[in-house]
């Protein structure tokens, strides 16, 4: 669904020497925009698992365990093993851990990121309903999109120079001026408006997975909807 908003500024006079930036022509400077709003059908989503033992094979072996349960998890609910990618595991060692001087008093933590793509988003829900519930992961960070943001571009470029151009033709009217073309044409480039309207589309939600301070379900749920814009500017001579 597209929605326009329009704003223009209308420069109809001769050019005096003194605005040499400006052209030395009658001429008609319009703003033309579009918009469009369409549902998320894809999500990338990262998260760490961390594992916290007294012992390094211990904790090695738990997180071994653990990937392995979250695989599974999602290889059942429609995402694909390419496109779930679990990154080396990495020893995190804090200073109050491993240098006390007991032994029962140190702490082996191990952390594993992954980067999950979700092309099939019909169980979202379920599949970041099971992580939020493991006690073992956090950090996570979300994001939504489209596949088709090639063809949204397409499509706003051409709407927004009808804008453009409609905008145009009812300023030459109202002014009684003959267009006689455009002479210049820039566009700014395609931006995601979603925060603007209280629409997210893009989310970040960092916590500690030992912290349980988690984010929730509607954290991470889907976005209502995306919306993107695009903008034209043109000058149109005038006669």
């Amino acid at each position: 669904m597209f929605r326009y908003f329009r704003c223009c500024a209308l420069v109809f006079l001769p050019m005096i020497a003194s605005a040499g930036s400006l052209p030395a022509y009658p001429f008609i400077h319009v703003n033309g925009n579009a918009t469009i709003t369409l549902p998320a059908d894809i999500a990338e989503l990262d998260f760490e698992l961390t594992a916290f033992t007294t012992n390094a094979d211990e904790s090695l072996m738990l997180l071994n365990s653990q990937s392995e349960d979250v695989l599974v998890f999602l290889l059942a609910h429609k995402i694909v093993a390419a496109d779930v990618e679990a990154h080396d595991t990495r020893k995190l060692v804090a200073v109050d851990e491993m240098a006390a001087s007991d032994t029962s008093m140190q702490r082996f933590r191990l952390v594993r990121s992954f980067h999950v793509y979700a092309r099939n988003l019909e169980h979202w829900n379920t599949v970041t309903q099971y992580l939020l519930s493991r006690p073992y992961l956090g950090n996570f960070s979300v994001r939504f999109g489209r596949t088709d943001y090639a063809q949204i571009e397409h499509q706003l470029t051409s709407k927004a120079a009808e804008n453009a151009r409609d905008r145009a033709k009812e300023l030459a009217a109202g002014f009684s001026v003959k267009l006689l073309g455009p002479t210049a044409v820039s566009e700014q480039a395609l931006s995601r408006i979603d925060s603007e309207l209280g629409l997210d589309g893009f989310k970040i939600v960092q916590t500690n997975a030992d912290s349980g301070d988690k984010p929730t379900m509607s954290d991470l749920s889907l976005p209502g909807a995306l919306i993107y814009k695009k903008s034209v500017n043109v000058i149109l001579r005038t006669r």
